[in-house]
């Protein structure tokens, strides 16, 4: 293992408290001041976030090697053996898709696998060399999002 990322669940808490904090904010320039103290129902629409966002976040514990992806606990991809990358919109974000050639697959958003720099680099030379050596098979939108055509005299 080359690089892991546990994520932790205070960052999750403090998102939740930057929200709350603005919603707090928005409170205090609509009204002009501090006279919303006194309603509970504004209260109990703005203090609930951080424990929103603590409860609803899932580890996404994720490691990788020179050459796989381990995703979760029962996840295991070769990187340099795919055969497979495609891009999907998921939601808000975009999602990849890869299936190397042991049948083995992973679909995961893109800003999960990019939180460590360091492990992004290794899968992303992986589906690189897939795609540039192994002819990995890929969608239009995962040429566009990421780069695969770059530079033009790589292509093959």
């Amino acid at each position: 293992m080359l690089e892991w990322f546990y994520p932790d669940r205070s960052t999750r808490f403090i998102a939740g408290l930057f929200g709350s904090l603005v919603v707090l904010a928005v409170y205090v320039i609509r009204d002009w001041g501090f006279s919303w103290i006194g309603n509970i129902w504004l209260w109990l629409i703005a203090l609930p976030w951080p424990f929103v966002f603590l409860l609803a976040g899932r580890n996404e514990r994720m490691s990788a090697g020179a050459d796989w992806l381990a995703y979760g606990k029962d996840v295991f991809v070769k990187t340099y053996e795919l055969t497979s990358v495609k891009v999907f919109i998921d939601g808000p974000a975009p999602a990849i898709e890869m299936l190397d050639r042991h049948g083995a697959g992973l679909r995961v958003k893109t800003f999960v696998l990019q939180q460590n720099h360091e492990l992004w680099d290794l899968v992303y030379n992986g589906i690189l060399h897939s795609v540039h050596v192994g002819g990995a098979e890929t969608n239009k939108r995962a040429r566009d999002y990421l780069l695969l055509e770059f530079p033009p005299h790589l292509r093959a």
